[in-house]
């Protein structure tokens, strides 16, 4: 059977990949079984010979081609390579001759990343290969795949922390998988919460991150310093608070520039580099709410501080709490927070 394989969502393409191996045979021997060639590596010829190859000691060989038709084109994982042009010709001339030599007891897959819908060999390997497009999940997608998955290790979780983690995560199915994993084991047993969430995965610490810039934007000094002793009484340190600060304004900035510029919701993500939904949406929040000028103050002051720690002229806990305390006094924040 010949095999096309691509797509963004790499995590469910590998999975189809390891139940093609899995049909290899028994564990010891697949090793011998299984051959995979990189883009740069293959010509039509070689690939027919290997294929034509019998098993040895197993039910089937598999043969997998990595990055062929993006290397052709500049798509996928590998860049265009030399004579294109020419590889391209061969490849199409070849292609459709692969489903008569290919013997029944040899799989065929190519696997490459996202291709053009529009790819010259798209068609030609169509007739002759099963192709499965692996593309992202949307939101509703993740959330059952989240709890199906944890269902699959014996455990629960609940509506709250699904939705959660998943707009903390974000559409990366292989972060996702370990967070899964880590959280059922946590819970022992018990239904995963949406604390549990909060406590554990990494990217929750941005939802504390997001607090204390509100906080300080709003300059609600109360909040904002309770936000930040917390913080760095926990695992977090004075330059990931800082750097995360820093990038918080910063993006905030941005967004609301493109949000001037009345760039289309369905880029502001893409734009900004931002590919989980609760930071999005803070971000955005954030952006609406103040104005430009509270946000570029907000941004000198950060790159005040930054000098101060850096030349020594204060310890850099002390910088930080100092340039925290300083915008949320009256004086302080004169216009930082003037609404739009």
């Amino acid at each position: 059977m010949i095999y096309l394989l691509h797509g963004q969502d790499t995590y469910s393409l590998r999975m189809f990949l390891d139940t093609l191996r899995d049909a290899v045979g028994m564990p010891d021997v697949r090793d011998a079984n299984i051959t995979t060639l990189m883009a740069a590596e293959v010509v039509p010829d070689a690939l027919v010979n290997m294929c034509q190859a019998m098993p040895f000691l197993a039910e089937r060989r598999l043969v997998i081609v990595e990055g062929l038709l993006g290397s052709l084109t500049g798509e996928g994982r590998a860049g265009r390579g030399r004579g294109g042009g020419q590889r391209m010709t061969e490849w199409g001339e070849r292609i459709a001759t692969f489903g008569e030599t290919l013997p029944p007891t040899t799989d065929l897959a190519f696997v490459d990343g996202p291709l053009r819908p529009n790819h010259p060999l798209l068609r030609d390997l169509g007739a002759v290969a099963e192709v499965r497009e692996f593309l992202p999940l949307n939101a509703n997608e993740l959330r059952g795949w989240v709890q199906n998955r944890v269902m699959a290790g014996g455990g629960s979780m609940t509506t709250q922390a699904v939705h959660l983690l998943v707009d903390l995560v974000g559409s990366d199915l292989w972060a996702l998988a370990g967070e899964v994993e880590k959280l059922t084991l946590y819970a022992a047993g018990k239904a995963v919460t949406a604390e549990d969430v909060e406590e554990l995965v990494v990217s929750a610490r941005e939802v504390s991150v997001f607090a204390m810039v509100d906080a300080v934007l709003e300059g609600n000094r109360t909040v904002a310093m309770s936000s930040l002793t917390r913080l760095l009484e926990g695992e977090a340190t004075v330059a990931y608070l800082f750097a995360m600060l820093a990038r918080q304004v910063r993006l905030t900035v941005l967004a609301k520039d493109l949000l001037a510029k009345q760039v289309p919701q369905g880029e502001l993500g893409t734009r900004l580099g931002i590919t989980s939904a609760y930071p999005l949406r803070k971000t955005l929040e954030m952006a609406r709410r103040f104005s430009a000028s509270a946000l570029q103050r907000l941004h000198r002051g950060l790159l005040d501080t930054d000098v101060s720690i850096k030349t020594g002229a204060l310890p850099e806990r002390v910088a930080l709490e100092y340039f925290v305390a300083e915008v949320c006094q009256p004086a302080g924040r004169a216009g930082a927070a003037t609404r739009r």
